[in-house]
């Protein structure tokens, strides 16, 4: 089966004006199956959540199917046949190949499980094939085979193998069966009287469907007067377009020979006279082209699952990266209005500032002009103890301010996340719900810098030597703090005595910084003071929002841009299609 890309109009064009296909090498059809090989290895689904296992468990099929079925099959298409005997537990598949053999080949029994590797019956040419390259150690858990050194003439082009059951208790052997059926060039697809409506089988059986491997059915312990069971099996397989001529078989319940735990020759020699055609020089060519075709018509259907899952893994992640970022962003945005209100630092240090200003005598200061100004500012701001009491208490708000709106992002973003299956996970019992334990810290030393910088406006500010002469009067520090109450001082939002106190403060700061530095500079200086906190504001809740990405970098680090899939298999799709068979 072609994915829909093999269009009929492509098809109409080959057919009516017969340009010949050009003949691709069965090396370059392996090196772009190698090409793909790599770029689905480079998948790994890290981002936990109830898709993982199922993503997981398709990466590894996908690449299954290529190393373990596609790339030794064409890089040894003189090899015989695998027929691979898949059923359900208690079917009788050990039984069917000890009396394809008419030896002891896998042990049969009432004890179920009873096969629990699988077992490679190979002719004495070809066993290394399987104990040394083709499934040798093979599947993501190294499982062991066994394998059996037969001379049967059938076994030299065709190998049999024996799958564990399909439906078994034992999980690993669920999925041993699951593998096997990934690599047979033929399934003998056993069941039974009592199972062969089961649903577990029909899953394996749409498995192989899809990829157009021959499948023989074989119905086994059929007891006495049983035509219209079997009429159902034929009338469910026919209606899920399965071709049953020269492909079912039927055995009757019989004794089994217990020394070597098979069935008379006769019970199955219907089955080995078709085995023994497909594995004929003709039937081994049209088996194996019909395989190699259907395996890779699967692969581009899995490919195309396989990209879509890396773009839904993408997209997951980044729907969790945006929630946690708007969080964080949300917070800057409420910071930066704040301070644009004058709601950002208010009550305690609005009164602290009360008391260092003197209100009436600064409202006097005013309404005197500027001289009894300058002489006020002078002794107000020319205390050492006074100015560094007000920077003290303007950085210790603000770092307060930063810690606080850092653990409203962080509680924000980790409620989102934990109504998603990924971001719950990921939370695990990390501790994402409150500001990093470095936040503070970092505050403080973003907060102290932003202060640091504001001499440095000042003095670019008053570069002239007046102006510098009438700064170095007031002292860098003390119009350093009229700056800082230019930046925070607004009456927008306060209520009550707060306005009285915030207005006439901003009005004296207004007046000092215009008398030093003019007026469109001191509107400038506090602009950009304003801004350069903003930006502090937002480095410093960025980077305690960091943990948030971090977390997501380390479970989707290693998914490649999932357009490549599509174009690798786009590339092994062209070659097979040109391909001239075997």
């Amino acid at each position: 089966m072609y994915p829909a890309r093999v269009t009929e109009t492509r098809i109409w064009v080959w057919d009516n004006l017969r340009m010949p296909a050009p003949i691709a090498p069965v090396a370059d059809l392996r090196a772009a199956l190698h090409a793909l090989a790599e770029l689905i290895d480079d998948v790994t689904f890290k981002l936990p959540g109830n898709a993982r296992t199922a993503r997981n468990t398709l990466r590894r099929e996908t690449a299954w199917g290529i190393n373990e079925y596609l790339l030794p099959r064409l890089g040894d298409l003189d090899a015989p046949l695998v027929a691979v005997l898949i059923g359900s537990t208690g079917s009788g598949k050990s039984t069917i190949l000890n009396s394809l053999a008419q030896l002891p080949i896998s042990d049969a029994g009432a004890l179920r499980p009873t096969t629990t590797m699988p077992v490679v019956w190979a002719h004495g040419l070809h066993v290394d094939r399987y104990r040394e390259e083709f499934l040798s150690g093979y599947g993501s858990e190294q499982q062991p085979i066994r394998v059996v050194d037969g001379r049967d003439s059938l076994l030299r082009g065709l190998t049999v193998i024996d799958a564990p059951d399909f439906d078994s208790v034992v999980e690993h052997h669920r999925r041993m069966a699951d593998d096997l059926l990934a690599v047979g060039d033929v399934i003998l697809f056993v069941t039974s009287a009592q199972r062969y409506a089961d649903a577990v089988p029909w899953e394996f059986l749409e498995k192989a469907h899809s990829r157009s491997v021959p499948v023989l059915f074989i119905a086994n312990r059929i007891p006495p007067r049983s035509d219209d069971l079997i009429a159902d099996y034929r009338r469910l397989l026919e209606e899920r377009g399965f071709p049953l001529e020269q492909r079912f078989f039927e055995i009757t319940e019989q004794p089994v020979e217990r020394t070597i735990g098979a069935l008379p020759e006769k019970a199955v020699v219907d089955i080995l006279a078709r085995l023994q055609e497909m594995a004929s020089e003709s039937g081994r060519a049209a088996v194996l082209e019909a395989s190699i075709r259907g395996a890779v018509g699967e692969l581009a259907v899995r490919t195309a699952a396989l990209e879509q899952a890396v773009s839904q893994e993408v997209a997951e992640a980044g729907a969790l990266r945006r929630v946690a970022s708007a969080a964080y962003e949300r917070q800057v945005g409420e910071v930066s209005g704040s301070l644009d209100s004058g709601e950002l630092i208010r009550a305690e240090v609005i009164e602290r500032w009360q008391e260092f200003l003197g209100t009436g005598e600064l409202t006097k200061a005013i309404t005197d002009g500027v001289s009894r100004l300058s002489s006020w500012a002078r002794r107000v701001f020319g205390g050492n103890q006074s100015v560094t009491r007000v920077r003290a208490d303007t950085g210790m708000e603000l770092s307060e301010v930063l810690i606080r709106r850092a653990d409203l992002a962080a509680t924000a973003a980790a409620s989102a996340w934990e109504l998603d299956p990924a971001g719950a996970a990921l939370l695990g019992g990390r501790p994402l719900w409150r500001h990093a334990d470095t936040t503070a810290a970092r505050a403080a030393e973003a907060v102290e810098d932003w202060l640091t910088d504001l001499s440095e406006l000042i003095s670019e500010a008053g570069a002239s030597k007046k102006r510098t002469a009438q700064v170095a009067s007031y002292g860098v520090n003390s119009v350093a703090v009229a700056l800082i109450l230019g930046v925070f001082l607004q009456t927008g939002g306060l209520t009550g005595a707060e306005v009285g106190v915030a207005a006439g403060a901003a009005a004296a700061q207004q007046k000092l910084l215009e008398h030093l530095f003019g007026s469109a500079a001191a509107r400038s200086l506090i602009e950009t003071a304003r801004l350069r906190l903003s930006h502090t504001v937002g480095v410093v809740l960025t980077e305690d929002g960091a943990r948030f990405g971090k977390l997501l970098d380390d479970h989707t680090d290693e998914l490649p841009e999932a357009g490549s899939l599509i174009s690798a298999c786009d590339r092994v799709l062209d070659l097979v299609e040109a391909w001239d068979g075997v």
